[in-house]
């Protein structure tokens, strides 16, 4: 289990970030996985790949699908994206072995994880971020027209050791 650490263990520790804006479409996805494996290994952190890049894989297919909203506020994620601010923005960090994923959307809603039917072709995607991220979360933009959802992934002790 990953224990709190106090502030002054991190004293000096830099954190790194980057982040990317993309179109909300189809390609989103896609886009997103290739730039997370190209920062984590830039990074050295290829032992976080596979959870990480899963983690962006869905969270951007999320926003890409139900993260739009209208010129007038209105929620399009079920219908005409042709009136939408369609931006999605990813933002990698980290800081002490932490990685720190964060997918903002335009949509103000935050994400309902679900219980999908046994034969239903979608609805798992926060199923798999609960069980691969050590914690996530959502919160508001800052104008309240939009959110950021945050998973962050941890090293194992005696990767951060080696």
């Amino acid at each position: 289990m990953n224990e709190p650490k106090a502030a002054e263990e991190y004293d000096g520790v830099t954190e790194q970030h980057k982040s990317m804006t993309l179109a909300a479409n189809d390609s989103a996805p896609r886009v997103a996985r290739s730039f997370t494996r190209d920062v984590l290994t830039a990074w050295g952190l290829e032992d976080l790949m596979d959870q990480a890049v899963l983690i962006v894989s869905e969270l951007t297919t999320n926003a890409e699908r139900h993260g739009r909203r209208s010129e007038d506020g209105e929620d399009t994620s079920s219908g005409s994206p042709d009136k939408a601010s369609e931006e999605i923005t990813l933002t990698l960090a980290v800081q002490a072995d932490v990685v720190a994923i964060e997918v903002e959307d335009n949509s103000p809603y935050a994400p309902i994880q679900q219980i999908p039917g046994q034969y239903a072709t979608s609805g798992r995607g926060l199923c798999l971020v609960s069980a691969m991220a050590d914690s996530w979360t959502t919160r508001p933009t800052a104008d309240g027209t939009g959110k950021r959802v945050s998973a962050f992934i941890s090293r194992a002790e005696s990767s951060a050791a080696s």
